[in-house]
C-alpha cells in the first residue's frame, strides 16, 4: 500500500490546500495518474500516482493540510477509514494536521469510532474550534442574503453549515428572516448601533506576501537610488533585433533590462549576495527574477545563470516563466533562489515606485518604460 502525502513545495511551506480531488474515491488508478490538485503560495501543483491500485480518501477536498499528512492511500482494496474530516478552524476553513486521527487499513472498525479532531496540539497554532463550523461557501451565501448564520443547522460533517444549508433556510424562512444586525424589535436604533467591519481571509499567496513583507521592512536597512537613463540606443537595438527574423518571439524592453541587470551584477558580485545569520552570503550563480503581478498577489519567476544566457534565450524563458506564473503552474525550482529582481510599473502610468527587498536577496530594481 502506498501513502499519498501533502508534499513540501519549497523550504518555507508548511503546509497546503487540497483544490480538489481529480479521481474520486474508490477509482482505480494507474502509475503517473494525477489524482490531485493542491496550492501552495505559489502556484497550484497536480499530485501524481506513484503506484497503481485502488485510491482511498482520507482527506476531503477544500481542507488546509500540514505537509507530511496523509491525505490518502492506494492499494489493493478501499479502506473503510476514509473520510476522515478534521475541525475546522474559526474562519470556516478545514484544518487537517499530521496528527489528524486516521484509522490503518490493518484497524477494520477504526472507522467507526472516527471523530472530529478537537485535541489543541493537533490543530495548527493552537487553534479550537470554538465557534461556528460552516463553509466559506456557506459564509458567503448567508452575507449576500443577509442571514445570521448562526441560526442556520448544518447538515455537513459533524454538524458543518453547508451552502445548500443556508439557501434551505432562506427558503423555509421566506420573509421573516431578518438582516444580520436587527433585532427582533426592528432595526436597530441609534443607541444600538456600531461600527460595521468585515473580514476578509487571506489566500495562501498573500498571507506569504504579508510575512515577507513585514520581515523585509523590520529586518533589512532600505536606501534607494533613482536615477534617469538614456534609452534611445537600447530601443534601436531591439528593433533591430526584432527583425533579423519575424518568426521568432519579439525580445522586450524588460528582456534588454535583465540581461543588462545580470551584466552589471557579473561586474559588482557584492550586490549578487544578501545579509543572513551575521553573515554575506553570495549566490552560487546570478539569478534574476522578474515581477509578475497575478489577480491575488505578486510572484517572481527566475531566470538562471541569467549573465552567460543569450539575450533570445533569455527572453523566451521569460516569455514562458510569466506564462507559467499567471497559470500558477510554476514549480519550486523556477520562483526560488533568485539573487535580484527586476520590477516594472511603466505600463501603469506610475511616474515614480519604491519597492521592497525580498529577504533573501540583496537588491531590486525598478524601471518605468
Amino acid at each position: 500500500m502506498a501513502e499519498v502525502i501533502m508534499p513540501k513545495m519549497g523550504d518555507a511551506m508548511t503546509e497546503g490546500t487540497l483544490l480538489q480531488w481529480i479521481k474520486p474515491n474508490g477509482t482505480t488508478v494507474k502509475y503517473g495518474d494525477v489524482i490531485a490538485e493542491i496550492e501552495t503560495d505559489k502556484s497550484n501543483v497536480e499530485v501524481e500516482a506513484e503506484e497503481g491500485g485502488i485510491l482511498s480518501i482520507h482527506i476531503e477536498a477544500g481542507a488546509i493540510v500540514a505537509v507530511g499528512t496523509v491525505i490518502a492511500t492506494i492499494g489493493d482494496k478501499l479502506e473503510k477509514s476514509n473520510i476522515a474530516r478534521p475541525a475546522a478552524k474559526p474562519d470556516g476553513q478545514i484544518v487537517a494536521s499530521a496528527g489528524t486521527v486516521q484509522a490503518k487499513s490493518s484497524d477494520a472498525n477504526a472507522w467507526k469510532s472516527m471523530k472530529p479532531v478537537t485535541n489543541q496540539s493537533l490543530i495548527p497554532n493552537g487553534i479550537i474550534n470554538e465557534r461556528l463550523k460552516a463553509s466559506p461557501l456557506a459564509r458567503r451565501v448567508a452575507r449576500e442574503k443577509e442571514v445570521d448564520i448562526a441560526r442556520v443547522s448544518g447538515s455537513g460533517p459533524f454538524g458543518r453549515i453547508v451552502e445548500a444549508d443556508v439557501r434551505a433556510y432562506v427558503a423555509s424562512a421566506g420573509s421573516s428572516v431578518r438582516p444580520q444586525g436587527q433585532s427582533a424589535r426592528g432595526p436597530a436604533q441609534p443607541s444600538e448601533t456600531s461600527i460595521a467591519t468585515t473580514a476578509t481571509e487571506l489566500t495562501a499567496i498573500r498571507k506569504v506576501i504579508a510575512k515577507r513583507m513585514v520581515e523585509s521592512k523590520t529586518t533589512i536597512p532600505h536606501f534607494y537610488i533613482t536615477a534617469e537613463v538614456d534609452m534611445v540606443e537600447a530601443l534601436a537595438l531591439r528593433e533591430k533585433l526584432n527583425t533579423y527574423d519575424t518568426r521568432l518571439n519579439k525580445i522586450s524592453l524588460n528582456d534588454m533590462v535583465v540581461k543588462a541587470s545580470a551584466k552589471a551584477l557579473a561586474k559588482n558580485r557584492g550586490v549578487n549576495a544578501s545579509y543572513r545569520d551575521d553573515k554575506i552570503v553570495h549566490s552560487d550563480g546570478i539569478h534574476v527574477g522578474i515581477a509578475v503581478a497575478l489577480n491575488d498577489g505578486l510572484i517572481v519567476p527566475v531566470v538562471r545563470d541569467a549573465d552567460v544566457t543569450s539575450l533570445r534565450k533569455l527572453s523566451e524563458k521569460s516569455r514562458e516563466l510569466i506564462t507559467k506564473a499567471r497559470d500558477k503552474k510554476l514549480k519550486p525550482n523556477e520562483y526560488s533562489g533568485g539573487s535580484f529582481t527586476v520590477s516594472n510599473l511603466g505600463s501603469f502610468d506610475v511616474e515614480n515606485f519604491i519597492a521592497i527587498i525580498d529577504p533573501s536577496q540583496g537588491a531590486i530594481l525598478l524601471y518605468r518604460a
